[in-house]
């Protein structure tokens, strides 16, 4: 036989042209749709050899056979004889016959059973050679194409095919007429997808990005972290060796306290010892970020000797600087900071990060990416990248120990011990020594103990098998550079690295990434993902995560089923083109060690954004007022002991400890004891917090949002039924809500050889409404469509549509998709992993078998998936296309929101109740997705280059999925709780508006009596932009016309006649209906249009409309806004309209995962408190964004959230509510606490002081290790309340109302003992205190009347302050049911009281005390009393009332100082800044009242003008001075608005 025979063979032979028709629909032997006849196999061994032989060495379309029944798209079940001259025609051969050549040929015995073989490949254009050997090889192992059971290699073939150009030469008009609807590109089937990515990708690049904008200043650079969201400065630094040596003189002069001062402020030692540097010849840079860091790295010098490509990749090629990509540098200069690698780049003088590096060859060649990396490339590439090992830094414990010991609060306490042992203090030092130690231990073993935790975390390692200098060889993780190809083994459970899918199909589990452990299926990379890739961000768009493997992620399954684009050249790397499916499973190397998504996510967890709680920044400013009163306190003591004539030792070392009073050491860590017992609670409650100083934050919250679906209601939806639209009266068919019924109803599957298999006249093909549709009448009136909707059946796209993946015999996938098609009943089926081709998944109806020719017709009836768009959150919708057994063209289906998917139906496929039927299930809380298909018929080479957008396009509506989603028992009675504490809800979902307002009146967020305004964004006719010139001006005024894009109508959900002001959002009734044409979009073709079809609907607005004067008094209206709308609103809206509408916004619906992000932002702009609540991958942003993010998810820590619940309802909210209230509470009272013991201590001292007196050594102890210690740690065990009070504590140290009590509390406390220092000089039997050696002026006299008097008063004050400032209710449970600081206060007031009363001598010894007279110790008790009453009575009833005036004084203090002084010296500019406004808000005012007469634009420009006179003339009473300003935008917008103060 001549080679061309053999080709001819070969082409035909094909097993896609053969089993899913593709290749220019080739044969009607096995096609995907109908198969009407089939011959068994008696009768083709019983066929005319010869004549077959014959007719196999003619022409294909030469070939002749018997008659059979034939489906095609021109007609149901047409019987055409297949004679050599009708072939000719049609350009169709039979695959059947062509089968019974090679069988004729290679003798196979014709009982082996069928198998499908070779469909579907994704090498369409690829070369054929060895493809009849193939064939014969398959032959032996699996039977005849025509006939018998379906095995898993068999089907393997439907995805392995070879259609060369010429095969597809015979195909008739009406295929290139089908094809044409599909692609409109001529290109032939054989092109390369390495083509395209030469001509989209490689040539265009944005010229703006920072990679490719020279450095204006060759000594410092900005640096934009794109993965954390911020700057940092980085500045050349060298060492000044005059310096250097001054730094070193001085610090050895000052005992190293110079060195330990620069350690603490770091840009001390970088004025003093360096000096400034060029980029490229520095040894260190400095490091600054924007909240103030700064850190010095080390600049790392190493031989390289490779390109300047080599090193910046595809940077290099496409920047402006490509010809000098293959200069050669010798030397590279790096460093690394927080793990980031950066590198230096000669000509652009300036470092780039090491993480955006990506290969010029994979846009340039992609084909040779499965090549591999030779060594000499390796070698470089491990200079740059290093090992693939995200490790990190394990400091010594001596290490550790000396930064333990050089903190700040350390180096106090070793001073205090040094200062004690100086003073005689050895016991106290004692102790404070060894709780110091401890407590140092304690921090070491906790920071070893996380740092395992994360090593452990973050260090993985397995075994590899990596392809080098185009061999496999065994290797480890840790040797995987970018671009190396490694096999993906399902022994490897856990991926990693950041790596391409090349070959075969992968599903992994994310949840360590995104905290949802909903399995996702990957599959293999296209060339055209690269260009759209951007390696400096550590994460990707759903359209190229898809064929991305994550590092740290779980390996579910793994099959090497899936062809690579490179096709059989990549399977010839493998002498794999026999067998039509790759050896293994390959993936290539994008990223490693810390620039993997795994790393950056390691890295946030190693380095936490800064809190912006301004609580501890409080902290610290109170810390260093006390400080200046300690200061003011040494100085005072200095000259009083010179003025006693003391010792110069004992005036410094009493000096001194009189500041380690007023500042005491345990300070900073009581602050944090009611964090640590807050995380110990939520611990307990499952709820798990990766940054404790978001619990504090907790506490302030004052608006939470929530997701929806699986966080408010149930993560499972139940598929309530279908709704069909019904072709013959346009209009919707009853609800089915059992699919399987249905199915069953509406006829058997039909027994082959049957003609009930036709495309039309299939029982599975005529459900789904359109199937018998008679479109006679409609067709005349709308344009000629290709593609007939009786090829369509609703069935199967709920059957196709979706994502679902077969592990283990069990269905995985979303949620949803996983409902939808349980609801068929229908069987998936997908490829065994050691069969060869492509996975085509395949599905059939409940009860069929497979196909069978051994034995006589076998009921059979399945679809292929052949392609599948994944859903994509942006365009809000998926879909596929599959193939149906036997058919000669394929059916797209398409599924996602109504109002998505209406937009690409032909509009009289849509059912004329479209709108009622959507409106009646959203308004009832359901969730409902549209479906709708078309035919296509093109060949498999164009299918898989055709875009998305071309087969989403001119689709024919099918009906809808109603699903039910139901409401989480606990989320009513969670939101009830939350409106009763007055914290603001918002929920922000995906969902379609009217079901999420639905839900949001199930659940009570939205009150039932609450008037709810839906937004319609009214757009204009997008056309060309008007030529270059042209004036576009309106006919009113003759000036420029503004570019109005869309205006924004607000309508009562349920009722039109009630609308809003589109500025001011002023709720407005209609007296007259407004025009259709004014709220419809399209309406205008022109901006000039637009804007006055705009003004007309202003105009009706305010002369057909008055305002809802019940609404407004009450306020109890919100919106619903929708994504579209909210985009627009952000962009195009003033600012004053945007903070009204963020106000009144109860439900965001159909918002993008960076929408809702974008929401979190916007309302922490205008001052609030923000949290969310989610459980999705699409909620990470938000999660990332709000001030406190809570996971909802079963992983013990979510590194997308800083709290994690493993619950998955959100009572967890509650719960950390109200721990973080008494955590900030406790704080708040733990810092009280410790000031006012500082100055109760100081206040004793100071007194004790005018006469060479102090407290001693054991009184000192007593006090700080048996009193204060257990009453602050014992304060922090009070449990939060169970309920959440109204009012948020106060969040501020610097408030009025902590100010206020503390200033109160020390006048108090201070005064008692003032009296008390007085009243024992008139007690009975007092003695002046004498020293017993008039010459001993090294020593304070510590027994004496003074001091006894003193420390039994300030004993019981210590614990009656710690029972005043114990708050209990609102925030926290009763003092009394926290035992162990009742029994503490009982147990030293008990002992405090018998010191008083009935003293022991030996324990007065022990205590250095005097015998005091018995009239004197009454008096003391009483004075305790009274002392605790003051107290009591300032901290809940006096204090809170004189709050208020104090701070209105303070106002006008501040406010005189500001216009006497202030503006005096600062001259008439400075009063400008006393008001800012914007220049976007007055344009927006104007923009939406200005033209209207009668309009709101009165009211906004009167409002305007106060402001301008505000500002400039200042108020003008003393009441206005004294009125508090609102220092929160959203607290002025309510008060404008009439909104509840809570809201």
């Amino acid at each position: 036989m001549s080679d061309k025979n053999t080709a001819a063979d070969t082409k035909t032979n094909d097993p896609t042209a053969r089993e899913f028709g593709l290749a220019g629909e080739t044969g009607s032997g096995r096609q995907y749709a109908s198969i009407n006849v089939v011959p068994s196999l008696q009768e083709q061994a019983t066929t005319d050899r010869s004549g077959v032989i014959a007719a196999a060495t003619q022409p294909i379309v030469s070939l002749a056979g018997p008659i059979i029944s034939r489906a095609s798209l021109d007609g149901p079940g047409a019987s055409v004889p297949l004679t050599a001259s009708s072939a000719s025609g049609s350009g169709r051969t039979s695959g059947e016959q062509l089968e019974r050549v090679v069988e004729a040929e290679s003798g196979a015995d014709a009982s082996v059973p069928f198998t499908y073989s070779g469909v579907f490949s994704s090498d369409a254009w690829g070369d054929s050679r060895g493809y009849t050997q193939q064939r014969q090889q398959q032959h032996d192992r699996a039977g005849y194409y025509a006939g018998g059971s379906r095995s898993g290699a068999a089907r393997s073939a439907l995805a392995h095919s070879h259609m060369p150009g010429s095969l597809c030469a015979g195909d008739s008009s009406s295929d290139s007429e089908e094809s044409d609807s599909v692609e409109s590109d001529d290109e032939s089937d054989d092109s390369s997808y390495e083509g395209l990515a030469v001509d989209d990708i490689n040539e265009t690049y944005d010229q703006d990005l920072p990679e490719y904008v020279p450095n204006l200043d060759p000594y410092s650079q900005c640096i934009y972290l794109e993965e954390e969201g911020i700057s940092i400065n980085v500045r050349g630094m060298s060492y000044s060796a005059l310096g250097l040596w001054v730094y070193g003189l001085v610090g050895i002069l000052s005992l190293g306290i110079s060195t330990l001062l620069c350690r603490w402020v770091p840009r001390w030692k970088i004025g003093w010892t360096m000096r400034a540097a060029h980029l490229g010849e520095a040894e260190f840079v400095v490091v600054e970020d924007e909240f103030g860091g700064v850190a010095i790295e080390t600049i790392e010098r190493r031989f390289y000797g490779g390109t300047l490509e080599s090193i910046f990749g595809s940077l290099t090629r496409k920047g402006p600087l490509q010809e000098h990509n293959d200069d050669v540098v010798s030397t590279l200069a790096m460093f690394a900071h927080r793990y980031y690698r950066f590198v230096y780049h000669p000509y652009l003088e300036k470092f780039l990060a090491s993480a955006c590096w990506m290969d010029s060859a994979w846009t340039r060649a992609p084909g040779g990416m499965r090549t591999g990396l030779t060594h000499d490339v390796r070698s470089l590439r491990s200079t740059i990248f290093g090992s693939n090992n995200i490790e990190i830094e394990q400091k010594s414990v001596w290490r550790l120990l000396v930064d333990e010991v050089l903190n700040p609060f350390y180096m106090f306490q070793v001073g205090s011990v040094i200062l004690w042992c100086f003073d005689d203090y050895y016991y106290y030092a004692a102790c404070i020594l060894v709780i110091s130690a401890a407590g140092i231990v304690e921090t070491l073993l906790e920071t070893r103990r996380n740092t395992r935790k994360i090593r452990e975390m973050a260090q993985f390692t397995c075994a590899v098998r990596i392809l080098r200098d185009g061999a496999w060889h065994d290797g480890t993780a840790a040797e995987l550079l970018p671009g190396d190809v490694f096999e993906v083994d399902s022994a490897m459970h856990v991926l990693p690295c950041d790596a391409v899918l090349l070959e075969g199909d992968c599903i992994v589990n994310e949840s360590m990434l995104t905290g949802e452990s909903v399995p996702v299926a990957k599959v293999p990379v296209v060339p055209a993902v690269f260009g759209k890739m951007r390696l400096a961000s550590s994460t990707f768009g759903s359209d190229i995560a898809k064929h991305v493997l994550f590092s740290g992620t779980r390996l579910i399954r793994v099959k090497k089923t899936s062809l690579g684009f490179g096709g059989t050249r990549w399977l010839e790397l493998e002498q794999r083109a026999a067998m039509g499916t790759p050896a293994r499973a390959t993936a290539m190397v994008l990223r490693t060690g810390f620039n993997t998504t795994k790393g950056a996510l390691i890295r946030s967890i190693l380095f936490p954004r800064p809190n912006k709680f301004k609580f501890y920044a409080d902290s610290f400013r109170f810390i260093g007022v006390l400080a200046v009163v300690a200061f003011l306190g040494f100085l005072g003591s200095i000259g009083n002991f010179l003025r006693l004539g003391l010792d110069a030792h004992i005036i410094v070392v009493r000096a001194l400890d009189l500041i380690t009073v007023v500042v005491p050491p345990a300070l900073p860590a009581t602050m944090s004891i009611g964090v640590s017992f807050a995380l110990a609670r939520l611990r307990k409650q499952h709820i798990y917090c990766t940054s404790p100083a978001r619990i504090n934050v907790c506490g302030k919250l004052n608006v939470m949002c929530f997701d929806k679906t699986g966080t408010l209601t149930e993560e499972g939806l139940d598929v309530l039924g279908v709704r069909a639209a019904d072709g013959e009266s346009t209009r919707f068919g009853p609800l089915h809500e059992d699919v399987r019924q249905l199915a069953a109803e509406s006829a058997a599957v039909p027994s082959a050889p049957s003609s009930a298999f036709s495309s039309v006249g299939s029982a599975f093909g005529a459900f789904g409404g359109l199937a018998t549709l008679d479109r006679s009448s409609s067709m005349t009136a709308t344009p000629r469509r290709l593609g007939d909707a009786s090829k369509l059946s609703l069935v199967h796209a709920l059957a196709t549509c979706h994502a679902v993946k077969l592990v283990d015999g069990r269905l995985v996938g979303d949620p949803l998709d996983v409902k939808m098609f349980e609801a068929t009943g229908w069987e998936l089926e997908e490829q065994a992993d050691d069969a060869p081709g492509a996975a085509v998944p395949v599905v059939r109806p409940p009860g069929t078998q497979r196909f069978s020719l051994d034995g006589g017709a076998t009921s059979v009836y399945e679809l292929g998936i052949v392609r599948t768009f994944d859903f994509s959150a942006a365009l809000r919708r998926q879909s596929v296309v599959a193939r149906r057994l036997g058919a000669r063209y394929s059916e797209a289906y398409v599924k996602g929101a109504p109002e998505a998917v209406r937009e690409l139906c032909y509009s009289d496929t849509i059912p004329r109740d479209f709108d009622s039927v959507l409106l009646e299930y959203t308004n009832r809380g359901y969730r409902v997705i549209a479906i709708a298909g078309k035919p296509l018929k093109t060949s498999w080479a164009k299918l898989q280059r055709t875009k998305r957008d071309a087969i989403e396009a001119g689709l024919f509506f099918l009906g809808l999925l109603v699903f039910e989603n139901k409401l989480k028992p606990v989320t009513a009675p969670v939101i009830q709780q939350l409106r009763a504490a007055h914290i603001r809800q918002i929920m922000c979902t995906g969902d379609n508006v009217l079901t999420a307002i639905s839900v949001g009146r199930e659940c009570t967020m939205i009150p039932d009596d609450m008037r709810v305004y839906v937004p319609r964004l009214v757009r204009r006719k997008e056309a060309a932009p008007p030529p270059s010139g042209s004036d576009d001006q309106s006919e009113e005024t003759g000036s420029d016309v503004p570019d109005v894009r869309a205006m924004v109508v607000w309508e009562d959900a349920d009722d039109p006649a009630h609308v809003l002001d589109p500025y001011t959002l002023e709720p407005r009734v209609a007296t007259t209906p407004v025009r259709e044409r004014l709220v419809t979009s399209d309406s205008a073709e022109s901006s000039a249009e637009m804007h006055r079809q705009q003004q007309q609907y202003l105009t009706w607005l305010h002369t057909h409309t008055h305002p809802d004067s019940e609404l407004l008094s009450s306020g109890n209206y919100c919106v619903a806004v929708t994504g579209e709308v909210f985009r627009f609103m952000m962009d195009e809206a003033a600012s004053v309209t945007v903070s009204r509408v963020l106000m009144r916004g109860a439900v965001y619906a159909r918002m993008s995962p960076d929408e809702k992000a974008e929401l979190v932002e916007r309302l922490q702009a205008i001052g609030y408190c923000t949290g969310f609540c989610g459980d999705g991958a699409n909620d990470c942003g938000a999660l990332r964004a709000a001030d406190v993010g809570l996971s909802l998810s079963e992983a013990e820590a979510s590194v997308a959230a800083p709290l994690t619940s493993r619950s998955t309802d959100i009572r967890c909210v509650l719960q950390a509510i109200r721990e973080g209230r008494a955590a900030l509470v406790t704080s708040f009272s733990c810092f009280k606490y410790m000031a006012l013991y500082s100055v109760i201590q100081f206040t004793s001292v100071s007194l004790l002081y005018a006469f060479g007196g102090g407290l001693g050594d054991v009184q000192f102890l007593y006090i700080d290790l048996f009193v204060i210690v257990p009453l602050a740690v014992f304060m922090g065990r009070t449990p939060p309340c169970k309920a959440i009070a109204p009012k948020r504590p106060t969040a501020s140290l610097m408030s009025k109302r902590v100010l206020t009590s503390l200033l109160g509390q020390i006048v108090i406390n201070s005064a008692v003992q003032m009296l008390v220092f007085r009243m024992v000089k008139h007690s009975a039997g007092y003695q002046p205190p004498v020293r017993e050696d008039p010459e001993d002026r090294d020593s304070l006299l510590i027994r004496s009347f003074e001091n006894s008097a003193l420390f039994l008063a300030s004993s019981f004050q210590y614990v009656l302050v710690a029972c005043v400032f114990s708050i209990g209710p609102p925030y926290r449970q009763s003092n009394l049911r926290n035992l162990g600081l009742v029994l503490t206060c009982l147990a030293l007031f008990s002992f405090t009281t018998y010191l008083v009363l009935r003293p022991n001598p030996y324990v007065l010894s022990l205590f250095e005390l005097v015998q005091l007279s018995e009239p004197f110790r009454r008096t003391l008790l009483l004075l305790a009393v009274v002392n605790f009453a003051l107290s009591a009575a300032g901290e809940y009833w006096v204090f809170p009332r004189l709050a208020p005036s104090l701070a209105r004084l303070v106002r006008i203090a501040r406010y005189l100082v500001d216009r006497h002084v202030v503006r005096r010296f600062a001259g008439p500019y400075a009063r400008v800044h006393a008001q800012d406004l914007d220049d976007d808000d007055a344009a927006g005012k104007y923009r939406y009242g200005g033209p209207v007469s009668g309009s709101s634009s009165v009211t906004v420009n009167g409002e305007m003008g106060s402001q301008l006179e505000q500002a400039f003339e200042g108020p003008r009473t003393w009441a206005d001075v004294a009125r508090k300003t609102e220092s929160k935008p959203f607290k002025r917008i309510l008060r404008e608005m009439g909104i509840p103060a809570w809201y």
